[in-house]
């Protein structure tokens, strides 16, 4: 049975074990209050009325009572005499009382009994008093003398016709308050289940693979419902979230198989192109030292590739870094003091962010892995510009902007930082090259990713060297873009938090 039904049928079983109860306890209360009005009746009159009937049957004028009351006489001599009259033991015959006892009287409280009787009509009731009678004098300081036991009777047919209608009427009210409180019941819980129906429906779309499906919030958070509205989409959003990044995170992963894969069959292929060459005899004795050279060269490639494939998987696994107090300004002079050997003829040097003079910018950070960063991005430079094109260092603090993360956040979420109004340790690579374009600015930091995959493959690159920089800045809680640099060239940006 749906919960819906079992609810509006259990609710409805209530109400009417209820309106049993209350119309039950009514029926019987109202029984009892119109007893004791006729108790109040029959005691308050009596004791005249039997005196007075007793009188009338001694001297024979006595024939029958007036009215309903039923009065019946048992002397101590053994004698009976009853009076009703005839229309009263007609309609509602005469009471069964039984034998009457003068003992049973003086042992009763107030020397009165009070008891229902029955009917010589099957179904007729009476209300009888039974108490002594005395000669007249019992109101005086004497000890009264008994003439006998009198029971006078008044007929219950008024009480259970009126017990009836009321029992009737509570009936037919009660059946019509569990037809609506049925249809309430009905209507309330529908509407108070509605919220776990759009929870059902949800949970279907879901199913199906709708994962953008939300709960619509019907009811206030401070709400029982609304609280479970609201902990469910936030749970959903969290999953959803979740299945995105698994989503992403295996594309990658199968985009960086087939990558590595492509990569590594390059100069494989190179190599056993050369070897079965040489073996069938086809390099000539003079062309010997150029071809063990490019195997040499091939092999060296491949080597370089698996070992920025094996740092990225390390890295990617989060294995500890040896993070200390790191100066960047002496990382950057280091890293520009290489560059100068390496190429003489270009011009280097180390500027603040707003001008020509550097402070020291400490963060805290692996400065192996910090050094790599720049040695990669100036290995870059020296690769991909031209050989007399300047190349400037700047370091600088300020707080995050918008400019820092648009477009290009590595590692770290854009809104969490952006929320946090503390400054930041900038590094600006730039140089004065042909630079990128603004798509190939987005996606340069992925891995395998060229904007010119021949002329990275002749000059050695295997296309992870930016990915390298971007897990590393990533992994030191900072974020990193491409920018183009003013009057021409391209500028790598990086964050790190300060201490």
């Amino acid at each position: 049975m749906p919960l819906a039904a079992r609810l509006v049928t259990i609710t409805t079983l209530l109400i009417t074990v209820g309106l049993v109860a209350v119309s039950t306890a009514s029926t019987y209360l109202l029984r009892t209050h119109l007893l004791s009005q006729v108790d109040e009746q029959l005691q308050s009159t009596a004791q005249a009325i039997g005196s007075q009937a007793l009188a009338q049957m001694r001297d024979g004028s006595a024939t029958s009572m007036p009215s309903t009351y039923y009065l019946q006489v048992q002397y101590l001599s053994g004698e009976q005499d009853a009076l009703v009259s005839a229309g009263t033991a007609s309609t509602y015959g005469t009471p069964v009382v039984g034998e009457l006892r003068l003992e049973d009287v003086k042992l009763a409280e107030d020397n009165l009994i009070l008891r229902t009787v029955g009917s010589d009509i099957p179904g007729r009731q009476w209300r009888v008093i039974i108490l002594g009678v005395t000669d007249g004098v019992s109101g005086s300081q004497e000890t009264p003398r008994y003439l006998g036991v009198v029971a006078i009777g008044l007929p219950l047919a008024d009480i259970d016709e009126t017990v009836e209608r009321t029992r009737l009427v509570v009936a037919f009210t009660s059946l019509c308050v569990v037809l609506l409180g049925g249809l309430a019941a009905m209507f309330l819980v529908r509407r108070a289940l509605r919220p776990l129906r759009e929870i059902e429906s949800v949970a279907g779309r879901i199913a199906d693979g709708d994962l953008s499906a939300r709960v619509p919030t019907s009811e206030p958070p401070s709400t029982e419902v609304g609280s479970v509205q609201s902990s469910l989409n936030k749970m959903l959003a969290r999953n959803e979230h979740a299945f995105d990044v698994q989503t992403i995170a295996q594309e990658r992963m199968t985009r960086f198989v087939s990558d590595a894969s492509h990569e590594l069959r390059t100069p494989l292929s190179a190599i056993r192109g050369y070897g079965e060459l040489y073996r069938m005899g086809g390099v000539p004795a003079e062309r010997t030292q150029e071809v063990m050279g490019r195997i040499e060269s091939e092999a060296s490639r491949m080597g370089r590739l698996v070992d920025d494939l094996l740092q990225l998987a390390r890295m990617d696994q989060g294995r500890p870094m040896d993070m200390a107090p790191v100066d960047l300004r002496e990382v950057a002079a280091a890293a520009l003091t290489d560059m100068s050997v390496l190429a003489p003829d270009r011009e280097c040097e180390l500027i603040g962010l707003d001008g020509p003079e550097t402070q020291p910018l400490v963060v805290v950070g692996d400065r192996d892995r910090l050094s790599q960063v720049l040695t990669n991005l100036l290995g870059n430079i020296v690769r991909y510009t031209p050989e007399n094109s300047p190349v400037e260092i700047a370091l600088g603090a300020r707080p995050l902007r918008a400019d820092d993360v648009d477009g290009g956040v590595q590692g770290v979420e854009a809104a969490s930082l952006l929320a946090d109004p503390r400054p930041r340790a900038v590094v600006e690579v730039r140089d004065h090259g042909p630079g990128v374009t603004e798509t190939d600015a987005k996606r340069v930091f992925e891995r395998f990713y060229r904007a010119d995959t021949s002329r990275n493959r002749e000059t050695g690159g295997s296309g992870l060297g930016l990915a390298i920089v971007a897990t590393i800045v990533g992994a030191h809680g900072g974020t990193v873009r491409m920018l183009t640099t003013p009057g021409g060239g391209a500028t790598v940006r990086m964050t790190f938090p300060l201490p």
